[in-house]
């Protein structure tokens, strides 16, 4: 009994004075399984001018501007009336629309034949 008590107390000092229990494995190199891989990358939407917006806004409204279409293709080329205004003449002499007599404008693209 006197050896277990000797014993006990030297673990037990030992055991004080010691800096624990040794942590293995901690400067060991990452397992590569345990990484994670990075988020995909998101392809931004690239930004468009007033210009092309305003194409595109009546390609998708059937090739055409007319008073019947203007309000959703102002929409979809997020401009107002005023930059309309502007925008037709610079696309005209660029050779993109056409106007034609009846106030339509027609776009003039690979989409629109």
């Amino acid at each position: 009994m006197i050896r277990f008590v000797i014993a006990a107390t030297a673990l037990a000092g030992m055991a004080a004075c010691s800096p624990g229990i040794p942590r293995l494995g901690n400067n060991m190199p990452a397992d590569p399984m345990d990484r994670v891989a990075p988020p995909p990358t998101i392809q931004q939407p690239a930004l468009l001018t007033a210009k092309e917006r305003l194409v595109q806004g009546i390609e998708a409204n059937g090739c055409e501007l007319t008073t019947a279409n203007a309000g959703a293709v102002l929409n979809d080329a997020t401009i107002s009336q005023a930059e309309l205004g502007s925008l037709i003449p610079q696309l005209e002499s660029e050779g993109r629309v056409e106007v034609s007599g009846d106030s339509s404008i027609r776009v003039v693209s690979d989409r629109c034949i």
